[in-house]
């Protein structure tokens, strides 16, 4: 289109010919820009718009507004000036529809710019028909009519910014202050508005400009991940590095979540409300199965492409880790690289190489090139998986000579002189576990053959007893948190652990603060310990006997008797425990209702000896049962997993048989058990239910009030990934398992040779009794192995 341009000055002398107010040259102005800019981004996007219509448009869309019917009146004049094009756009712009959106014309995007105008500033279709609404002669049939023109409105603009590829607001707004300024807004609308602020005490606000921006994300609410231990370490140790700057996001709560993609609020870090979309590396861990749809949600709600291999360069770099990582097959379409170990050292390491690459100006591959040696680093894109005509893995094919042909994870030798923050963040509000913590060890030695972590933290690596007491006090004084945690597998296992306990008894009791000491095993159980933790007020004692017989507990290399069992619940009585939680796993290998009826007779058992003992005290016994999954890289990950139906029957078959005076009976949910076991043994292919579960609006699936049994039914079904053949299938010995590709350091004999022991009743002693050849010495040595021998 041609038109007959107009200058400043003509445009003035109209102004003046009109006697146009000075406010509402002021408004024409703010149209006349917002039209020149959205104009501009649709041509970009491959309109030819005339841009400068729209310009000489708004400016002289409202010249007439002292004037009854001002389009019209002014649309009459410039046709008369000889302006019939700039007439066409303004002369209905009080009453104007939009047209289709692909199409969208001059007129289309003047009447635009008219309605996210307010007097002379932008400020979006919400804020201007919210004006519009309380202004004088508010009433109900102009309210309506305005709000039904605002969703007209935000459905177009929705149009547009799916062509434009950007939100129409973060065109005239900085992306941060657009984002600042919707978030105050919606705050006042959730639940737990504390959950997003950030700013707590202990937490990094500022860092040099040319810091690697790192995000660590737990996928999963605030309060979940805020008491995880690994990300108060992890947060401290990045951010005491110069050239690296770590932030924090979690999964948003169902509330926020669905504001935040109503009002196009992207997720964003707590530190400095950063969209996710900006940073340089987003990092999650991966610490349960059911939070794998919530990183999916993360990465939508970020507007960060889901599929790595659909990934632009200039988009954050994705990483993981975690025990889960240990099986990173499942989440390899979504993350970029996934790290592997202990990640004290790795993750600086990692993290520092990555902003030199970036400085150097290098591409994400060149960058794998030189990080894929690293132990620990695993890139899924480097790999090519190859299935045989039964749809089991015939080789992990590496695509690069520098591909390593497997990713050895990456071992600390000693964790006592590496860094352990002792200036927590404090939460604003109340937290899972909302206490201090120090790790006194990592790794465990018992050997469960269940048990993951006690095969991927080997070998067990102490903090000197000096060393915890020094942590506890300064994060204590600096927290001034009222209770003391330890933290490891097995808390009495430490060598140093009575001496320890008592010193942390004496300082709590200086303090006025209590000390917790969970995951206490039966077989080292100090009472006397427990008994001056809890002089005056004891709450429930926990044991994890895990089998109801001896013949089970030895399949799975328990290593306690039920002697053990009675004689410390009778010491409890002694010292004046009245409860007891017992913690049992159902669907172990080799199980039978035989050992279902154990559970019940210990249980029926302690009861009696409570009885027995004339304590004259109320006592109660909680059972509490969860179902087995096989994990892997330990001796059960051949083994097949219960069916939903066959955990429904034993848990109906325990609810009577525990049908006891003073014992209370729960069990986890079959359906998540189910899908834990598909996601922990799955392969690359178990990604297209994970992505067809997020579609279907999965999330939170690790709260029973979020889980939709229906919609992940659906997902399985759609997806073709079936429980038969992943959870519930046994695996052949010389199989290609998914998660072979990593080298726990753990040989794979071993684990064959424990796996042959379970099924022959056979335990295996603890290694500080004698090394019992896992492997894991011809990697790093192992300071506790024999040491009882």
């Amino acid at each position: 289109m041609i038109f007959m341009r107009l200058d400043d000055s003509k445009i003035e002398d109209f102004y003046k010919k009109c006697n146009t107010p000075e406010h509402v040259i002021r408004h024409c102005k703010g149209v006349s820009d917002a039209g020149v800019k959205i104009a501009s981004a649709l041509n970009d996007a491959g309109f030819s718009l005339d841009v400068e219509l729209i310009r000489t448009a708004g400016l002289l869309h409202d010249m007439c507004r002292v004037k009854d019917n001002h389009g019209e009146v002014a649309a009459k004049i410039l046709r008369e000036e000889g302006y019939p094009e700039v007439a066409a756009l303004i002369e209905h712009h009080m009453h104007y529809s939009f047209g289709d959106p692909k199409k969208a014309t001059e007129t289309d995007i003047l009447c635009l710019s008219d309605r996210l105008v307010l007097e002379d500033k932008y400020v979006g279709i919400d804020r201007r028909i919210d004006y519009l609404i309380h202004k004088k002669g508010e009433n109900p049939d102009r309210t309506a009519r305005l709000l039904k023109s605002k969703e007209l409105t935000k459905t177009y603009i929705h149009s547009l910014e799916a062509i434009i590829g950007k939100s129409i607001d973060s065109l005239f707004i900085d992306p941060r202050t657009l984002l600042l300024q919707k978030l105050d807004s919606a705050l006042s609308r959730v639940e737990k508005p504390a959950r997003y602020i950030g700013n707590e005490k202990g937490t990094c606000l500022n860092k040099k400009d040319d810091a690697l921006r790192f995000c660590f994300a737990f996928p999963d609410v605030y309060e979940i991940g805020m008491s995880y231990l690994g990300l108060q370490i992890l947060y401290s140790t990045i951010n005491k590095k110069d050239n690296l700057y770590c932030e924090r996001v979690f999964e948003p709560g169902a509330d926020m979540a669905e504001i935040m993609k109503n009002e196009d609020i992207p997720l964003f870090t707590l530190e400095t409300k950063t969209p996710l979309s900006t940073v340089d590396v987003l990092g999650f861990t991966l610490q349960y199965e059911m939070s794998f749809t919530n990183i999916l949600d993360m990465l939508s709600l970020s507007k960060i492409t889901l599929k790595s291999s659909e990934r632009k360069e200039s988009e954050p770099l994705i990483i993981a880790g975690g025990p889960c990582a240990y099986n990173p097959e499942p989440l390899a379409d979504f993350i970029d690289v996934f790290l592997i170990g202990d990640g004290e050292e790795l993750l600086p390491a990692f993290l520092s190489a990555y902003k030199e690459s970036k400085d150097k100006g290098q591409s994400k591959l060149d960058f794998y090139r030189e990080v894929s040696s690293m132990e620990g680093v695993y890139i899924p894109s480097l790999y090519d998986v190859i299935y045989d005509e039964n749809d089991l893995i015939s080789e992990y094919k590496p695509l690069y000579d520098f591909a390593p042909k497997r990713v050895k994870r990456s071992i600390l030798p000693s964790i006592e002189e590496i860094y352990f923050p002792t200036e927590m963040m404090v939460p604003f509000i109340e937290t899972v576990h909302d206490r201090a913590v120090v790790e006194t060890f990592r790794g465990c030695t018992r050997g469960c053959r269940f048990c993951q972590a006690g095969m991927i933290y080997r070998p067990v690596r102490e903090r000197k007893k000096e060393t915890v007491k020094r942590i506890a006090e300064k994060q204590l004084s600096s927290s001034g948190h009222e209770e003391l945690s330890l933290l490891s597998l097995s808390t009495s296992d430490h060598s140093e652990f009575e001496e320890m306990a008592v010193d942390l008894m004496d300082m709590c009791k200086d303090r006025n603060v209590s000390l917790s000491l969970p995951s206490l095993r039966l077989d080292s159980f100090s009472f006397k310990v427990l008994d001056e933790i809890q002089k005056y007020r004891k709450s429930g004692l926990t044991f994890a006997p895990e089998a109801g017989t001896q013949r089970l507990r030895d399949v799975i290399n328990k290593g306690i008797t039920e002697e053990d069992i009675y004689s410390s619940c009778r010491q409890a009585l002694e010292l004046g425990w009245t409860h007891i939680k017992l913690y049992f796993m159902i669907g172990l290998p080799t199980e039978t209702f035989e050992d279902l009826d154990g559970i019940a007779n210990i249980a029926r058992n302690i009861v009696n000896i409570s009885r027995e003992s004339q304590s004259g005290r109320r006592f109660s016994v909680t059972v509490s049962v969860s179902n087995f999954v096989p994990k892997a890289h330990t001796p059960f990950q051949w083994m097949g997993q219960n069916t939903a139906a066959e955990f429904r029957e034993k848990h109906n078959y325990l609810r009577e048989k525990l049908k006891i005076k003073g014992v209370t009976f729960h069990y986890h949910d079959d359906d998540t058990s189910v899908l834990e076991g598909i996601l922990a043994r799955g392969d690359r292919r178990t990604g297209r239910l994970i992505q067809r579960a997020h579609e279907l609006g999965c999330k939170l699936d690790s709260w029973s009030e979020h889980f939709n049994r229906e919609n992940w039914d659906r997902a399985i079904t759609e997806s073709e990934i079936t429980p038969e053949f992943y959870a519930q299938r046994v695996r052949e010995m010389d199989e290609i398992l998914p998660w072979d590709i990593i080298d726990s350091a753990i040989e794979k004999d071993f684990l064959n040779s424990e796996y042959e022991k379970a099924v022959s009743e056979i335990t295996t002693r603890d290694c500080r009794k004698g090394c019992v050849n896992c492997g894991i010495n011809k990697r790093v040595k192992c300071p506790l192995g024999g040491v009882y021998a």
